[in-house]
């Protein structure tokens, strides 16, 4: 009966195993290969050749030169700066972008991911109702306190730094706005949304610029 390694579960025969020595070579091979830093000369080739990848895989792209690993969900590029378009959703009516911009960038460096978030208000942008949430690139982890982003916003109202929260403690999937929202100093700082800003709502051309760290799950 076939055993295996207990740190990585290679498999290797028993003294009492049908003597097959290319078939016991086979399935060890096949055990290691998935364990070990893959090569391909781009993304596309090796999603092409592992159509079933494991968490934990890594595997290094020729071009653009960068290492890469799965996350259980997807291949994410090892301290290079990943694309991504960020969800944005509101507590009452979800908004959308239209004929707008809504983009992202994020880089995860062991457990720690950086990222950029940045929407321009168009002309055919619907703002929806409520207040506003952005989605993380990827999920947080649980650090002894709520992590704090960054960022600037702009409305008629004005232009004002505010301040990000993911929504949860616990693997957050998305963070809230926190700024100056109504024109009166003394409640000033609440939750962003729909209101805008200073108590006048974003128009076409406004923006909403976040940049944030945090520790991945």
């Amino acid at each position: 009966m076939t055993l295996y390694t207990p740190l990585n579960g290679l498999p290797y025969p028993q003294p009492t195993d049908t003597a097959n020595l290319p078939l016991h070579l086979q399935s060890l091979a096949e055990g290691i290969d998935g364990r070990t830093i893959l090569r391909y000369p781009t993304a596309a080739d090796r999603d092409t050749t592992i159509t079933t990848p494991a968490a934990g895989m890594v595997a290094w792209l020729t071009a653009p030169g960068v290492l890469s690993y799965y996350t259980g969900t997807a291949w994410i590029a090892l301290g290079a700066w990943n694309s991504y378009t960020p969800t944005w959703t509101a507590a009452t009516t979800n908004p959308a972008i239209g004929d707008g911009t809504l983009t992202g960038k994020y880089a995860v460096v062991g457990k720690v991911c950086h990222f950029t978030t940045f929407m321009v208000f168009g002309s055919t942008t619907t703002f929806g109702n409520g207040v506003y949430s952005f989605g993380l690139p990827v999920t947080g982890g649980t650090p002894g306190g709520l992590a704090q982003f960054t960022g600037m916003a702009i409305s008629p109202g004005g232009r004002a730094v505010i301040i990000c929260q993911p929504s949860t403690t616990a693997s957050p999937t998305s963070y809230t706005l926190w700024g100056p929202t109504v024109s009166t100093a003394s409640s000033a700082i609440l939750q962003i949304g729909s209101d805008g800003l200073f108590g006048k709502a974003f128009v076409s051309g406004n923006f909403i610029r976040i940049n944030g760290t945090y520790e991945v799950a």
